[in-house]
């Protein structure tokens, strides 16, 4: 941090900063020597206001020095003053442009908690961040990712057209590789809500999924314990990507087949979930966690009391995603599992075995005890102009 120090100092603008220190000091010892100490004054401060005040060009007037010394001593720091302080203050303007120019091209990092953040780009991911404006209101996502200028830019409109002039505030980019390392740190994934892996357009397949592969490894390694969700373009790279970390995962095309057979049976199954998942007007389904009333319940109770209450309609409980350790796989009354646990914490040893996902109860029966579920997933109250 000392050598940063020193190094800032070396710059131009760091010399102009010292260069008016200097200045300010010295002549604020020359005003105290010359007019005030012969007066008895101990006031050293009037020294430094007298000092500020003739530098800066402002000249309040209110002291003036009255000896020979002094005036000369005002007559050079007026000079200092004209050259010294338009530089500082130019220097500081192109300071400004250039951090809100580098800003803008993504290359400062992040000063944000709680965001969302979505490595690479591809068709869909535009409607992805609208989406995510629209249910998590009022978060901050950073698109980590090569997208060129232009095209940065017109997103950035968009979001605010669409978000009532707020969604391009609460965009954010960084550009780069989302693979590497540097990169990615730029975004802070330590301290986001979650981070979304995105499947790259233009590359094959395999080669999308590879770049997935590296993504999610840095992000683990960056931050251990932030949510992973992603896509795969390829059925058996599933695993790995597991393996590196990711939390949640979809396969490109699932959703569409499944979709698409279903229809085969029904054609109502797509407009019932376009309608479900917001494609036509506001989305149906929602999610809120459950009150510590709530909790000591059924789901008959629970089922009775938002239809009658709220006119939702409960469809799943939920257990949202948890760290999962050894301990949980260990059985407390046996002696061998309690010794290789006092192994681990005599190593000093992390017994984590990672994160256990979200786990979703569909329906459950009218007896269904709610301890041990943290939300329910709901369908809002329809409108007569949906039919």
């Amino acid at each position: 941090m000392a050598g940063g120090a020193l190094s800032w100092f070396r710059t131009g603008f760091g010399k102009l900063i010292l260069a008016t220190g200097f200045i300010l000091l010295a002549s604020s010892v020359g005003f105290y020597y010359f007019e005030l100490d012969p007066e008895g004054s101990p006031d050293f401060f009037s020294a430094i206001w007298w000092s500020v005040v003739t530098l800066t060009t402002v000249g309040y007037g209110d002291m003036v020095p009255a000896t020979l010394p002094g005036r000369l001593l005002g007559i050079l720091v007026m000079v200092s003053g004209i050259g010294l302080v338009s530089t500082l203050s130019g220097n500081l303007a192109s300071l400004l442009v250039e951090r809100q120019a580098k800003k803008r091209k993504g290359l400062l990092e992040v000063k944000l908690s709680g965001h969302v953040i979505i490595l690479g780009w591809n068709s869909y991911a535009t409607r992805l961040v609208g989406r995510i404006m629209s249910v998590l209101r009022g978060a901050d996502i950073v698109l980590v990712n090569e997208l060129p200028q232009d095209q940065r830019d017109e997103l950035s409109f968009k979001m605010s057209i669409d978000s009532d002039l707020e969604g391009g505030e609460k965009l954010h980019f960084v550009y780069g590789n989302p693979t590497q390392e540097n990169v990615v740190a730029r975004a802070k994934p330590g301290a986001a809500r979650v981070v979304y892996i995105l499947s790259q357009d233009g590359l094959p397949s395999k080669d999308a999924d590879q770049q997935s592969i590296y993504s999610a490894l840095t992000v683990r390694s960056l931050a251990p314990k932030t949510l992973i969700y992603g896509e795969v373009a390829l059925p058996e790279n599933r695993e790995h990507l597991v393996r590196a970390g990711v939390n949640e995962l979809i396969l490109r095309g699932e959703m569409t087949s499944l979709v698409l057979g279903l229809m085969g049976a029904n054609p109502s199954v797509w407009p019932f979930f376009q309608y479900l998942l917001g494609l036509r007007g506001e989305g149906r389904l929602a999610y809120r966690r459950l009150g510590g009333e709530e909790r000591r319940s059924t789901w008959r109770e629970l089922l009775l009391a938002a239809r009658e209450r709220d006119g939702v309609l409960p469809l799943a409980l939920c257990q949202e995603s948890r760290s999962f350790t050894l301990k949980d796989m260990m059985d407390e009354g046996s002696a061998l599992d309690q010794f290789i646990l006092e192994l681990f914490a005599a190593a000093g040893q992390q017994a984590s075995l990672g994160q256990q996902g979200p786990q979703v109860l569909v329906n459950p029966p009218d007896a269904q005890r709610l301890e041990g579920y943290d939300g329910v997933l709901y369908l809002g109250p329809g409108r007569a102009e949906d039919a």
